[in-house]
């Protein structure tokens, strides 16, 4: 009896430590170039900062409407702090612009 409830507990506490997730959302890195919502995996009406991730470079970030009208012009320098993004909507463009990576998060 002794020897089933060892086997039991140890396959027990097994079990547990087999079902345990850790969720870190994931940083997301792009460089220069012309990008939409979907390229960039970004959901409308979700908060998002950028920051830049170069130690060197730095970068200007332009988001256009679905008008091609400016919302919001961000200059990031290298290894920027945090800088909060407008609401964002699903039919916005993102232009980067400079040798940088820029993190989504």
């Amino acid at each position: 009896m002794k020897k089933f409830i060892a086997i039991f507990s140890i396959f027990l506490f097994v079990s547990f430590k087999i079902n345990t997730l850790i969720l870190v959302a994931e940083a997301k890195t792009f460089s220069q170039g012309f990008y939409t919502m979907e390229d960039l995996g970004l959901y409308p009406n979700t908060p998002y900062s950028v920051q830049n991730s170069s130690t060197y470079n730095d970068g200007i970030l332009i988001i256009l409407d679905g008008n091609k009208t400016i919302q919001q012009i961000i200059r990031i320098k290298p290894s920027s702090p945090k800088y909060t993004l407008i609401p964002l909507m699903s039919d916005y463009v993102f232009i980067l612009y400079g040798n940088f990576n820029l993190n989504f998060s």
